[in-house]
């Protein structure tokens, strides 16, 4: 059935100029893609569109680890719209101290996601982005060493499999408002408020130009 907010879509793309393309991004992962700030989409869908007339779909679970969404992939991935590009942050929960996924499950978990998306989003087409980096002097389940630690793992994998990726959490601490970025409805040194979702839609926008030109 076409609802209203299909046919608005499908109204502007009919009416764009001859050669416009409206990239179509599938983003996943855990509350820092699927939490909202200010409005009553994912902040990250906000500050995107700030950016380019991105079409997004956000599947993204709050509290979801490595191996949850490993399982949620038809859910999340397979029985979603197709997309351009598949993006997917996760690793959050996985090093939280107090519901811990250790290394070698965290990297097996990991490979067996990208061996899993590949038959439908071609190495090309897929951004890892790491855990964002935290707040030490208010997060407490949660250090900027373990960060670091499972980053590693996402990098290495993104190596691997030759998807393109993000260091979100470098990319913040040599911020110059870093704390900062973090200041937001929950100030907990995790979840960040408006400027860290400026700095991550930055930093996708960017990567996807480099990517799709």
């Amino acid at each position: 059935m076409i609802i209203k907010k299909d046919l608005e879509i499908f109204s502007r793309s009919f009416f764009y100029p001859k050669g416009f393309f409206t990239m179509k991004l599938l983003l996943t992962g855990d509350s820092i893609i699927a939490r909202s700030e200010n409005h009553t989409i994912p902040e990250i869908n906000f500050q995107l569109q700030k950016l380019n007339s991105y079409q997004i779909y956000n599947t993204a679970i709050s509290g979801i680890n490595s191996g949850g969404l490993a399982l949620s992939l038809p859910n999340l991935v397979f029985n979603q719209p197709k997309c351009d590009y598949l993006i997917i942050l996760v690793g959050t929960n996985d090093l939280a101290v107090h519901k811990q996924v250790p290394l070698q499950q965290f990297e097996d978990n990991l490979k067996l996601i990208a061996s899993s998306i590949i038959w439908l989003y071609y190495p090309g087409k897929v951004i890892l982005i790491t855990p964002p980096a935290v707040d030490e002097n208010k997060q407490k389940v949660r250090n900027n060493l373990l960060v670091q630690e499972y980053s590693n793992i996402i990098k290495r994998i993104a190596n691997e499999y030759k998807f393109s990726f993000i260091d979100l959490a470098s990319k913040m601490q040599a911020n110059k408002n870093f704390p900062e970025i973090f200041n937001g409805k929950k100030n907990d040194g995790l979840h960040f408020g408006v400027k860290g979702y400026e700095l991550l839609a930055k930093l996708i926008g960017q990567k996807l130009n480099q990517i799709s030109n």
